[in-house]
C-alpha cells in the first residue's frame, strides 16, 4: 500500500482532458454538454489508500526471484515469528498485544498472514545479519503488498481491522529495513494510508480495547514519521490522539509526552520550512525546552529510576554511578526526551551566537551547555543496566541449562536473549546523540567505547558502525542515525 495523497473526484473524460468537473448527481456538464455517457466519479477514499505499489515491487524484486530461497530452512521462518511475537506482542513490552490472536496463521487473513511473516523475518534479520532471512523477508513483503491492495479493492475487506494490521505492519517493515527516512516515501506511505484506512472505517467504529491499542500504534508510527522527517502531524492525528486519550485510561503523562513530541515534529517542520524566523525558532525551542524539563521532573512513581553509586573505577560505569529503570520502555522514552533536550538546547546555543539579541541571549549559554552536559550524563547512566554482564546486567545473563557451553559461551563466558540484545540495541542512538553532543569532553570517549564494547560482547553490527561514525570527522545528524538504526522499529 502506499498513500496517493489528495486525489480528483472528476469522470475520467474532465481528468483525461483536464477540465473542471462539476461533479452534477448522475452526470456531469462536461460530459451533457459533449453528448458522451459520463463514467461517474472516483471514490477518493479508497484511491487514496490503494495501489501505487508497483514501484515498490519492483525495488524489491529487481535482484531478486520471488520464489522462497531453499536456503532459508523452515526451522529460521519459525525462529523469525517466534521472535517477533515474544518481543512485540507477548514479551515485557506488549505494545503488540492485540496480535497475539494471529500467531498461528490459520487464525489471519492471507495479506495479514503475509504481513506478519515479512516483518518477523525483517525483525530477525536485524538481529541475526542472515541475509537468507532479509531476502525472504522482502519478497513475503511484496506480496503481502499485493494481497493487501487487494483487500483495499474490496468493499467488505477495506474496513476489516486485518486490513490497518497489515498496513501498520508494512510501515513496521519499512522503519526495519529502510535507513532512510527524509523525503523517502516508503518511511511514510503505510502510515498514511492507516490513518487513511481508520478515517474511512469511521472512528465510532473503535471501541474495544484492543482496537485503542491499534490506534495508539498508529499514533506512534505517525509522530515517530513526522519527527523524522521534519513534517507537521495533521488535523486528523490529533482527533485520533484526542479520541484514544477521551476513551481509554491512559496515563496522563503518557499523553503529555505524546503532545510534546508533536509539538517537537511541528518545531523541526516550521524550522525546515523557513516558517520561523531565527529569533523565533529560538523562543519556540526556549518554551519547548522548559516543558520537556518540566515533564522530566514530574514523572510518577513507576516511571522513576534508582540511582546506584559505585566507589572503583569501572569501564562499563560512567561518572562512579548508573541508574536502573523499571522497564525498557520506560528508559527508552526518558532517553528519547533526554536526546530532544540536547537537539533543542544545541538548537539554543547557535541561535543565542546568531542571535541579533547580542548579549542578552549569550548570557543563557551557559545554561544551555549544562543542560546538554545533564541530559548526556543520565544517558550514560542508563547503560550499565543492560550492558554490564559482570555487574548491574548480571540478571539478563540466562543460565544455561546444558552440560556442554556453546562456542559463543566459551568466547564470552556466558551468551544473551534475543530480548536482552534488543534492550541493547535501544542504547545505540541515544549514545550517538550523548556521543557527538555539546557535552563535557569525557562524554565522547567514554560512548565510543561503549559502543564498540556492544558491538563485540552482543553481536550488534550497528553499534560498531555507529561508534566509527562518531571517530570519523563527519557529523552525521542524528536523524539519519535513527532512520539507519531503525530505532523506532525496536522501541515502538
Amino acid at each position: 500500500m502506499v498513500f496517493r495523497g489528495k486525489l480528483s473526484k472528476a469522470c475520467e473524460r474532465c481528468r483525461i482532458r483536464r477540465l473542471r468537473c462539476d461533479l452534477h448527481s448522475g452526470a456531469c456538464g462536461q460530459c451533457i454538454r459533449a453528448k458522451v455517457t459520463c463514467s461517474g466519479y472516483r471514490d477518493t477514499q479508497r484511491l487514496r489508500i490503494q495501489d501505487e505499489s508497483k514501484s515498490v515491487i519492483r525495488k524489491f524484486t529487481k535482484d531478486a526471484p520471488l520464489s522462497a530461497p531453499r536456503s532459508l530452512s523452515l526451522l529460521i521462518d519459525l525462529q523469525a515469528r517466534d521472535a517477533f511475537f515474544i518481543y512485540y506482542a507477548t514479551g515485557p513490552s506488549k505494545c503488540w498485544i492485540f496480535l497475539k490472536q494471529y500467531y498461528h496463521s490459520k487464525d489471519s487473513s492471507d495479506h495479514l498472514t503475509l504481513a506478519i511473516e515479512a516483518v518477523s523475518l525483517a525483525y530477525f534479520w536485524h538481529l541475526s545479519y542472515s541475509d537468507a532471512a532479509l531476502e525472504t523477508a522482502r519478497q513475503r513483503y511484496v506480496l503481502a503488498l499485493r494481497m493487501t491492495n487487494r483487500a483495499l479493492n474490496s468493499p467488505k475487506e477495506v474496513t476489516k481491522e486485518a486490513t490497518l494490521l497489515a498496513t501498520l505492519l508494512l510501515d513496521l517493515f519499512e522503519k526495519i529495513t529502510n535507513s532512510k527516512s527524509l523525503g523517502n516515501k516508503s518511511w511514510t506511505s503505510h502510515v498514511y494510508g492507516a490513518l487513511a484506512l481508520v478515517k474511512l472505517r469511521g472512528l465510532e467504529k473503535f471501541h474495544e480495547p484492543s482496537e485503542f491499542h491499534i490506534l495508539i500504534r498508529l499514533i506512534n508510527h505517525y509522530i515517530a514519521s513526522s519527527v523524522a522527517n521534519a513534517t507537521c502531524p495533521p488535523e486528523e492525528l490529533l482527533v485520533l490522539r484526542d479520541y484514544v486519550g477521551n476513551n481509554l485510561n491512559y496515563e496522563e503523562h503518557t499523553l503529555r509526552v505524546s503532545d510534546l513530541t508533536i509539538e517537537y515534529a511541528r518545531l523541526r517542520s516550521g524550522f525546515r520550512t523557513g516558517a520561523f524566523s531565527d529569533d523565533e525558532h529560538v523562543r519556540a525551542s526556549q518554551e519547548l525546552d522548559l516543558k520537556l524539563e518540566a515533564l522530566d521532573e514530574n514523572m510518577p512513581p513507576a516511571w522513576e529510576y534508582t540511582t546506584t553509586l559505585v566507589e572503583k573505577h569501572s569501564d562499563g560505569i560512567f561518572n562512579h554511578h548508573f541508574d536502573s529503570y523499571p522497564h525498557r520502555n520506560i528508559c527508552y522514552a526518558r532517553n528519547f526526551l533526554r536526546v530532544g533536550r540536547i537537539l533543542l538546547n544545541e538548537t539554543l546555543i547557535e541561535g543565542y551566537l546568531a542571535s541579533s539579541a547580542g548579549e542578552r541571549y549569550k548570557a543563557l549559554l551557559g545554561g544551555a551547555f549544562d543542560n546538554i552536559d545533564s541530559m548526556a550524563i543520565k544517558i550514560c547512566a542508563s547503560v550499565p543496566q543492560y550492558t554490564d554482564c559482570d555487574g548491574p546486567a548480571l540478571g539478563r545473563v540466562p543460565v544455561s541449562q546444558n552440560s556442554e557451553p556453546s562456542n559463543l559461551d566459551r568466547v564470552l563466558g556466558h551468551s544473551h536473549t534475543l530480548h536482552h540484545q534488543a534492550e541493547c540495541h535501544s542504547l545505540i542512538w541515544p549514545l550517538y546523540v550523548a556521543g557527538r553532543s555539546k557535552a563535557g569532553p569525557n562524554v565522547r570517549p567514554w560512548v565510543i567505547k561503549q559502543l564498540h564494547y556492544i558491538g563485540s560482547h552482543f553481536s550488534i553490527r550497528n553499534a560498531e558502525v555507529v561508534g566509527q561514525i562518531l571517530e570519523g570527522d563527519t557529523d552525521v545528524c542524528p536523524w539519519d542515525v535513527y532512520a539507519m538504526l531503525g530505532s523506532y522499529a525496536f522501541n515502538a
